[in-house]
C-alpha cells in the first residue's frame, strides 16, 4: 500500500480555542452533541485527529456520512475485537474508557478476562459471524412482528398509569422514567423470560454498568462490574430453572445453542444476556425520548402525522436519524492505512461519530430539519450496515412504531414542562428525565 507522509497531529498538540473536547462529559451534559462544530469538522477535515491529554496518542474522529459507513464495514483493517481494543473508549482521559479499563483489571485478576468475557459487538469476524447466527433467527423481522400485540399491551398499560396521573392533577410527566425506560426493558426482560418483579432491577443493573459515567445511575460504592455481576447472578439462576425446565424464551435458547457443536460455554452465555440487556435496553430508549422531545418542539410535525398516519414508518426513521442514540462506536485500525488524505497508523483508536453522519449535509437535505416525511432517508443509527449493523433493530423500529402509534390514539399535543436533562456521557446520547405535557 502507497502511503502518503504522516499527517497526524503530534502526540504533544492541544485542542485549539475553537476546537470542541470531546472528552469533556460536562460540556455534553450541558449541551449536548456539538453539531455545528461537526458541521465544520465534516467540511474541513472528516477525518481529524484528537489529541489526548498530557501528550497522549488521542484518537481520530470520523465525521461524515461517507467514512463513517465505510470504515464500519471493513473488519479486516478496522477492528471491533476486544484484544485490540474494542468498541466503547477514547483512550486516556475519557472517563468511560477508565470505567471499562478497571472492569477489566478486576477480571484479569480473577481469571476472567479470555476470550468467552467477550461480548459479540466485541467479536470480529469469522468468530463474529458464527457467534452471531446464535440468535440471528430470533430477531428477524417476521420473529419481531410476532411480538407487536404484547408490545401494544405494555405500551398501553404504562400510558394507562400516565392518564391517571394525569387525572388526579399532576399533569407534568417525566416521560423518559414513566414511559421510554420501562417499556424496552419490559420487552427485552418478557423476551428473556425475567421474571417481571426482576425488570426494575434489570433496570438498575443496565444503567450502572453502561452509563457509569453519570453519578445518577451509580448507587453508593457501585461500579460497571458490581453491576454486571448482579446481572450475572440473575442469569444463573434463570439458567439453572430453564436446564430443568425449559420454556421457548431466550435464555432456554442460549442454553440449547451450539457453535461449532459445542454448548455457550458458561461466560459467553453470561456476555450475551448482558448484551441483550443493555443493548436491548439504552438505545431504544433514548430514542423513545429524543423523538417526544422532537415532536414537542416541532408540533407541526405532531399534527402532520395525526393527519396523516400513512407517515409513521418514515417517522420512526426519522427519530432515529434525529436521536442518534449511540453516539459513536469506536474501531481499532489494524494496519496503516489512508483515509481522507489522514494517516491512520496501526493501533490507532477511530472513532465513528454516528450523531454527526446523521447530519450530512452531502447525503441529507436540510439535516437540521425534523422532517418526518423525508425520504429517502439513510441514516447511520443502526451503524450503517455491514457485520455489526444492529441484531435489534427490528425490534427498536416495533417498540418505537407501537409507542407513537399509541400516543397518536390518546394526545393531540406534546408540550415541555421544563428543560430535558442529558445523561453525563459521550457514548450514548441519553436523556435521563424528559418533562412533559400531554394532551388529550
Amino acid at each position: 500500500m502507497t502511503l502518503t507522509p504522516d499527517l497526524s497531529p503530534t502526540p504533544e498538540r492541544q485542542l485549539d480555542a475553537d476546537e470542541v473536547d470531546l472528552l469533556d462529559l460536562d460540556r455534553w451534559a450541558a449541551d449536548g452533541p456539538p453539531h455545528e462544530w461537526f458541521a465544520r469538522k465534516r467540511a474541513e477535515a472528516p477525518v481529524w485527529h484528537h489529541p489526548g491529554p498530557d501528550g497522549t496518542r488521542g484518537f481520530w474522529v470520523v465525521s461524515d456520512h461517507e467514512h463513517v459507513t465505510a470504515l464500519g464495514r471493513c473488519p479486516h483493517v478496522m477492528s471491533s475485537d476486544e484484544d485490540n481494543g474494542g468498541i466503547v473508549g477514547l483512550g486516556p482521559g475519557d472517563e468511560l474508557q477508565a470505567a471499562f479499563d478497571a472492569s477489566n483489571a478486576e477480571l484479569a485478576a480473577i481469571g476472567l478476562h479470555d476470550n468467552d468475557a467477550k461480548m459479540l459487538l466485541s467479536l470480529d469476524p469469522p468468530e463474529h459471524t458464527q457467534n452471531r447466527k446464535v440468535l440471528n433467527r430470533e430477531f428477524t423481522p417476521g420473529a419481531i412482528g410476532s411480538l407487536e400485540p404484547a408490545v401494544r399491551e405494555l405500551a398501553g398499560t404504562l400510558l394507562d398509569a400516565v392518564d391517571r396521573a394525569r387525572g388526579d392533577g399532576d399533569d407534568v410527566v417525566d416521560f423518559t422514567t414513566e414511559v421510554a425506560m420501562p417499556l424496552p426493558m419490559q420487552v427485552i426482560g418478557d423476551l428473556l423470560g425475567a421474571p417481571r418483579h426482576t425488570h426494575r432491577d434489570l433496570l438498575r443493573w443496565s444503567n450502572e454498568a453502561v452509563t457509569g459515567t453519570d453519578p445518577e445511575y451509580l448507587s453508593p460504592g457501585g461500579s460497571q462490574l458490581a453491576a454486571a455481576a448482579q446481572l450475572a447472578q440473575l442469569f444463573s439462576t434463570m439458567q439453572i430453572e430453564r436446564q430443568a425446565e425449559p420454556t421457548d424464551d431466550l435464555v432456554s435458547k442460549l442454553i440449547a445453542a451450539e457453535i461449532d457443536g459445542e454448548p455457550l460455554s458458561q461466560l459467553r452465555f453470561i456476555m450475551y444476556l448482558l448484551l441483550l440487556v443493555t443493548a436491548g435496553n439504552e438505545t431504544t430508549r433514548n430514542a423513545m425520548s429524543h423523538g417526544v422531545w422532537a415532536f414537542a418542539e416541532h408540533p407541526e410535525q405532531w399534527d402532520r402525522l395525526r393527519e396523516d398516519p400513512s407517515l409513521l414508518s418514515g417517522a420512526v426513521e426519522e427519530v432515529l436519524r434525529w436521536a442518534s442514540p449511540l453516539l459513536y462506536f469506536r474501531r481499532n485500525a489494524l494496519e496503516d492505512i489512508e483515509v481522507a488524505g489522514q494517516l491512520i497508523r496501526a493501533g490507532d483508536i477511530v472513532s465513528l461519530w454516528y450523531v454527526s453522519a446523521n447530519r450530512d449535509e452531502s447525503v441529507f437535505d436540510d439535516p437540521f430539519t425534523f422532517d418526518i416525511g423525508r425520504s429517502p432517508n439513510h441514516h447511520v443509527a443502526f451503524g450503517g450496515g455491514g457485520p455489526h449493523f444492529c441484531l435489534g433493530a427490528s425490534l427498536a423500529r416495533l417498540e418505537l412504531r407501537v409507542l407513537f402509534e399509541s400516543m397518536l390514539e390518546r394526545y393531540s399535543r406534546i408540550e415541555l414542562a421544563g428543560p430535558p436533562d442529558r445523561l453525563r456521557g459521550n457514548f450514548l446520547h441519553g436523556v435521563k428525565h424528559l418533562p412533559v405535557r400531554l394532551k388529550s
